[in-house]
């Protein structure tokens, strides 16, 4: 989220998995969840701290985010597609330069794209030049080549893609955190980080379903304070924060049709919009059915109290001191035969053995 609002955490991660297509209804109880075959993703945008290894896997695990037996380096996984606009996030802003988070999220057996937001590099201005590394190192050490930044992360036992735009994104048309881009990534300007990103999606098999993956959505699609990424803090005319370079590239792959653009996830803009504004759009389907889904749910985590505990098992409630629960967001993507044929919010409650679906609200479904 941009550096004016409170805690904006944006980091993407990308777990995706062949999983079960299943219709589902509230208290749907895991072995109701049945049928036919799909890639289904788990995004999350904006974690902000909210991340706990145990309940988000067992949340995960209940979502049928199916396993997926792949040899990686002499071992099993479970493959998954898990996508957190990062600082976390899945798309990035996973806390203040939060390493634990980030290893905590690391540590999870599913496969993973994540890119880093603006929280995650949010005192860091440049590398450590010392043997003490800063923590933004430690945090792309942790994820490794998890982290997309300007490269692609091919999947072919699913045929997906994922693409990384630009890590430490704040919005709109500042670089942010350029000395970080240009060490790394040698990238000095928006043109530059635009043409980084083109490279990185040329060259994706034909076969595979692409999904750009940023922290921040693109420039252009919308100004006013609840469009998906529209200005809902300030109010000075200029109310479109997307990223002018992910716009750019995005236009340049759709040149000559060099590479189709299904999908384009993102986070850094909560859907809960500042001073009472009520939510922004958090889902825009383009002129050429590019689908640009915003997965920034804040808080993603909401404690269950007794009641909702007792309503969870009627026949032996559960007290606070007894066990602790909680109903955690999830942005689940549906994808069949190369086309998204559903995208809902999800809310899974977890206590203790327990997991139950809460809520879900269908933000679009495929014709």
């Amino acid at each position: 989220m941009p550096m004016l609002r409170a805690r904006v955490h944006v980091s993407t991660v990308f777990s995706s998995i062949i999983s079960h297509c299943v219709s589902t209804k509230l208290n749907l109880s895991r072995s109701s969840m049945a049928a036919s075959s799909s890639i289904r993703i788990a995004v999350v945008g904006d974690v902000h701290d909210y991340w706990n290894f145990e309940q988000d896997s067992k949340a995960l695990e209940f979502l049928q985010i199916t396993k997926l037996v792949v040899s990686r380096f002499g071992a099993v996984y479970r493959q998954v597609s898990l996508l957190l606009p990062l600082n976390l996030s899945h798309y990035g802003d996973f806390g203040d330069e939060n390493v634990e988070v980030v290893q905590n999220v690391a540590n999870l057996e599913f496969a993973k794209a994540v890119i880093l937001g603006n929280h995650d590099a949010w005192f860091t201005k440049q590398f450590s030049g010392s043997e003490e590394k800063d923590k933004v190192q430690l945090q792309l050490e942790c994820l490794g080549k998890e982290h997309v930044a300007y490269r692609r992360s091919d999947f072919p036992q699913i045929k997906v893609s994922v693409v990384g735009g630009r890590p430490f994104s704040c919005g709109g048309k500042p670089l942010f955190r350029r000395k970080l881009l240009s060490a790394r990534y040698g990238v000095k300007d928006m043109d530059g980080s635009a043409k980084r990103i083109q490279k990185a999606a040329l060259g994706t098999p034909e076969d595979h379903f692409l999904i750009l993956l940023a922290h921040n959505g693109p420039a252009g699609l919308g100004s006013d304070l609840n469009d998906i990424c529209g200005k809902d803090w300030e109010f000075d005319g200029d109310g479109d924060h997307g990223d002018p370079d992910l716009a750019h590239a995005i236009s340049l792959l759709k040149e000559n049709n060099q590479v189709s653009i299904p999908l384009v996830v993102f986070g850094h803009m909560h859907k809960k919009l500042a001073y009472g504004n009520g939510f922004r759009k958090m889902i825009v389907v383009g002129a050429d059915n590019t689908i640009y889904l915003n997965g920034a749910i804040v808080p993603r985590v909401k404690r269950l109290d007794d009641e909702d505990k007792r309503s969870l098992d009627d026949e032996s409630a559960l007290s606070s001191s007894e066990a602790k629960g909680s109903r955690r967001a999830f942005t689940l993507v549906e994808i069949s035969e190369g086309r998204v044929t559903k995208i809902a919010e999800s809310w899974v409650s977890v206590v203790e053995a327990r997991t139950t679906l809460e809520e879900e609200h269908i933000l679009f479904e495929g014709s």
